[in-house]
């Protein structure tokens, strides 16, 4: 029996995630949180995540908090399946809306139990995104039952959504799921948080950025996969040939020590400069400020979250051809794209458009394309349209 919400027919959705970005930064975090919200405003939604304390949300949205802080990843589990079963049994369920296989296989099995629908985000390989980061026999170890744990969870699973072309060949080839299960609905920013800035330069001011200089921005969880080391070997040409350009990287990790050295071995101090985190609320000064956004982005890029963002911001974006990056740019300037991850071709692209300003798109272009193809109530209006679909489908087998 759909939930009634203010007199509007909706859905009761159990949905689980990783954590909240306020809490734990992060592309899918990001994700759960504007779907989660957008969906919140015609259904209810009662939110499942990993978290030493409850985030502020917008009324609507329910959030309940999985297990204890310090424990395991196997431990929260099984405390997602407990509270995700407690959920299901204190009202009827329409949907259940996963994003995270650890965290939603046990909930997918509580849901079957009940003959409720099972839809699925994939948001990547996480065995694979654990292979790129780590070694080691121990490592093998963790990667092969992370996978087991991904199957498990993807068999359970009526439906699933992906962000691009890309993963849904991963999903289909790795996994062995049936392409008609597969819808790809990308990815999306929020239009009203992330806007061009009236006064640029009173922008730069706050931030402390050089006035005058090209100031190239990137914000990136600093990992190997995410390409930072390629972008400042490629780095030293770019900055060899306009010795007025600034690199800016956001983002904290485990590569900041290798980051930091390279950075005085090549002699860039001066020309690059390591911002750590940046806040949630700081990010949209730091797409205003800047004269042009960079992925340089290695493997495994599901969709590209950043890049809709800094476009939304009026913020030209060059990115390597990998996963939804590529998607996003040759669909609307393909030249902003890498001609591979290369540092090479990363450098040769950079020096292209820095010497040629007139071929990047101006921020009007940048917000439009946006605004037609990546904003998060279309994102919503077709997800929604999958649990439909499969409450008609159980509906008919029923």
């Amino acid at each position: 029996m759909p939930y009634n919400n203010g007199g509007l027919d909706g859905l009761n959705i159990i949905t689980t995630g990783m954590s909240w970005p306020t809490v734990q930064p992060g592309g899918l975090n990001t994700y759960f949180k504007n779907i989660c919200e957008q969906l919140a405003e015609r259904n209810r939604v009662q939110a499942l995540i990993y978290s030493a304390e409850k985030p502020d949300v917008r009324e609507g949205l329910d959030i309940h908090l999985a297990g204890e802080p310090g424990m395991t990843i196997w431990k929260r589990k099984d405390a997602f399946q407990r509270l995700a079963a407690e959920r299901m049994d204190q009202g009827p369920v329409d949907v259940f809306y996963s994003h995270f296989a650890p965290y939603g296989v046990g909930p997918a099995l509580e849901a079957r139990k009940r003959g409720i629908p099972v839809i699925m985000t994939f948001h990547g390989p996480w065995n694979e995104e654990m292979k790129i980061e780590g070694r080691g026999l121990q490592h093998r170890v963790k990667t092969t039952i992370a996978k087991t744990i991904e199957r498990k969870a993807y068999r359970l699973a009526d439906h699933f959504i992906v962000l691009s072309e890309t993963f849904r060949d991963i999903l289909h080839r790795n996994y062995g799921v049936p392409l008609h299960k597969i819808s790809i609905i990308p990815g999306a920013a929020d239009i009203h948080r992330f806007t061009p800035a009236q006064n640029r330069l009173a922008v730069r001011r706050q931030l402390n950025l050089p006035e005058g200089a090209t100031t190239i921005l990137t914000v990136r969880r600093l990992v190997n996969r995410m390409g930072l080391l390629q972008l400042l070997d490629a780095w030293r040409r770019v900055s060899a040939k306009f010795p007025n350009a600034i690199l800016l990287i956001g983002g904290r990790g485990p590569l900041r020590a290798e980051l930091e050295s390279r950075i005085a071995d090549y002699g860039l101090s001066s020309k690059v400069r390591l911002l750590g985190y940046i806040p949630d609320e700081e990010l949209p000064a730091y797409y205003q400020a800047a004269d042009m956004f960079v992925v340089p982005t290695q493997a495994l890029e599901g969709f590209g979250l950043i890049t809709v963002e800094a476009l939304a911001a009026g913020l030209p974006v060059m990115a390597t051809p990998i996963g939804g990056n590529r998607e996003i740019l040759s669909a609307f300037r393909p030249e902003l794209l890498f001609k591979s991850a290369d540092s090479a071709d990363i450098a040769d692209g950079l020096i292209r458009m820095l010497s040629n300003r007139r071929l990047l798109p101006d921020r009007e272009q940048c917000r439009s394309h946006v605004l037609e193809k990546y904003t998060w109530a279309g994102v919503a209006d077709q997800v929604q349209e999958r649990f439909y679909e499969a409450l008609r489908k159980e509906a008919v087998s029923g």
